[in-house]
């Protein structure tokens, strides 16, 4: 979790959250995402956000204050890693470039998802590690995703330049993907929204955090436990986490404090 202010200040300066991202030319889902603290902004996108609320962008991501005035005074800005590092820890995505991982998996599943400047740091490292063969997550611009790399037979890391057209929002799925190892096409399932977050609920009721849990146990490592989950029907559905080689989930169905909050900061200009 990354914190800001961006909603105290957007609600100082009576903006919904539509309007502050048309004004920062993103998305609404962006902002969200953004001002809940589950992504990190890129420093031209939190540039435009603090523009558009007015205020500097120490004052609108605080922690970012000091390393940001650091790097004003050094020449090495970007080449700083412990500045980057802070400014990461502060809600800042300081790379320059665009990045998408394509990849293929063992079973023939191949594609493509976009992921955050500092993740490309994390995911080159493991790749580059023999000794590394457990899951990875990596959370995207509309799904989160768990990689066995024991079973990623390919992967590339590509880069574009950063543009400001805004993205359409995807549509609300349910649905989550289950990629095993011996088949190409991957199993779906319908499944409810997390209730609770599980990093803020010392003994949440399994089935309110069941989806950050699978996230949780795949990337710990914990290979005889059995990846599950409970399906709209109710119905349980168990994966031996070694003969999965990746599996996919919704952002929204794993980020129940991320919401549209228009209406009601509409309703409060109409009072």
């Amino acid at each position: 979790m990354f914190e800001n202010r961006i909603k105290e200040l957007r609600r100082a300066k009576g903006l919904t959250q539509h309007q502050l991202a048309e004004a920062a030319e993103t998305s609404q889902q962006q902002i969200q995402r953004i001002e809940a603290g589950h992504q990190l902004a890129r420093f031209d996108l939190a540039t435009r956000i603090s523009a558009a609320l007015g205020h500097p962008i120490g004052k609108v991501f605080p922690s970012a204050e000091l390393p940001l005035a650091r790097m004003r005074r050094r020449a090495a800005a970007l080449d700083d890693e412990k500045a980057s590092k802070e400014l990461e820890a502060a809600g800042l995505d300081m790379e320059p470039e665009v990045w998408t991982v394509k990849y293929r998996l063992r079973g023939g599943a191949e594609g493509t998802f976009r992921i955050a400047g500092p993740d490309v740091s994390r995911l080159n490292s493991i790749l580059q590690d023999d000794a590394e063969d457990g899951f990875v997550v990596l959370p995207s611009f509309d799904r989160q995703y768990a990689l066995n790399v024991k079973h990623l037979v390919f992967c590339q890391l590509l880069f574009d330049r950063p543009s400001i057209e805004v993205e359409a929002p995807p549509e609300k799925s349910f649905e989550v993907l289950f990629h095993l190892v011996d088949q190409r096409e991957p199993l779906r399932f319908d499944v409810d929204p997390d209730t609770n977050l599980l990093e803020r609920e010392e003994d949440p009721d399994p089935l309110s955090v069941q989806l950050q849990d699978l996230f949780y146990y795949a990337e710990m490592g914990e290979h005889r436990r059995r990846l599950s989950f409970v399906d709209l029907d109710g119905e349980r559905a168990f994966f031996r986490s070694d003969d999965v080689s990746m599996f996919s989930v919704p952002l929204w169905l794993i980020e129940p404090n991320v919401s549209d909050e228009d209406d009601e900061t509409e309703s409060d200009q109409n009072d």
